[in-house]
């Protein structure tokens, strides 16, 4: 699907592109990788620690919720000294990552916000989405009875698909997306499948797929389901920990190689990378963590 003049000013997919390319999301010359985070929750700490780690990546966040954008902007920060309950989070009020209410980093043109849900439809769509009280626990899917939380509001989101929007990526200059990280409450694999043939380009693929969660959405998808999709889809898994799990696409085997590199938390990891000696390198550092 090609997003319309009018959706793309819907999602503030507009102000992001490039007036004089038209359809491609204007980037910082110094930006040399780009990341994908569909589902933000309240401070999209991924975000966060993807941009404070590395100065040369760019992200794409993705979110349909106006009261988690009115959080990302700060409007409920009522003066907390830590509004991200210790973990890094996006305000983009300020164009700043910000830890324990310090700003670490300026993410000025980094960080492209598009406000809208991601599902697996043919064309742009409208539909309900369940607000619920817990944060970080909101879905396009309807909560079943044993749902830890309660419903806080059903609201009305724009509904576009993962290729629409890598359809927009300058890829004479990214070649490849280094990670799309999915949050979405169960129906991370309908957002995954809606990338189409594009998940070739994605190195490294994160998404929930929670114990703790399973029967808590009507029409969750299931542990099988997923592994044999990223299978066929040529991506091997790197990691588990019972709520996240981490994939590799085994295209770029032939440039994989371990490094000692300790991320901006102090933690230490021993990620997998892409190394090449015409492009960035690539490494997942949302996996693979030990204490320091």
């Amino acid at each position: 699907m090609t997003l319309n003049k009018q959706i793309l000013k819907k999602i503030g997919l507009d102000k992001h592109l490039d007036k004089e390319r038209g359809h491609i999301i204007q980037t910082l010359r110094t930006s040399k990788k780009i990341c994908i985070d569909i589902g933000l929750s309240e401070v999209a700490p991924n975000s966060a620690i993807w941009l404070l780690n590395d100065p040369d990546r760019c992200v794409i966040g993705i979110e349909p919720l106006e009261y988690n954008w009115e959080r990302l902007e700060g409007k409920h920060d009522y003066n907390k000294k830590d509004p991200s309950t210790g973990w890094p989070g996006i305000r983009i009020n300020t164009n700043t990552v910000i830890i324990n209410g310090e700003k670490y980093c300026d993410i000025s043109n980094r960080f492209f916000d598009i406000r809208c849900a991601i599902d697996n439809v043919v064309s742009p769509q409208q539909k309900e989405f369940y607000h619920m009280m817990e944060e970080g626990s909101s879905s396009l899917l309807k909560p079943s009875s044993t749902h830890g939380s309660n419903i806080k509001k059903i609201e009305t989101v724009q509904c576009v698909n993962l290729k629409s929007i890598l359809e927009l990526i300058d890829w004479e200059k990214f070649k490849v997306v280094e990670h799309l990280k999915v949050d979405c409450e169960g129906h991370d694999l309908e957002v995954i499948k809606s990338a189409q043939d594009y998940i070739e380009k994605i190195i490294f693929v994160t998404f929930e797929m929670s114990q703790h969660n399973q029967g808590h959405w009507k029409n969750h998808y299931n542990y099988e389901d997923a592994m044999h999709y990223m299978i066929n889809r040529g991506f091997q898994q790197i990691r588990y920990d019972g709520g996240n799990i981490n994939f590799f696409n085994t295209r770029f085997d032939p440039y994989i190689r371990y490094i000692d590199w300790t991320r901006f938390s102090g933690h230490r990891s021993i990620p997998l990378v892409f190394l090449d000696t015409s492009t960035p390198v690539y490494y997942c550092d949302l996996a693979l963590e030990e204490n320091q």
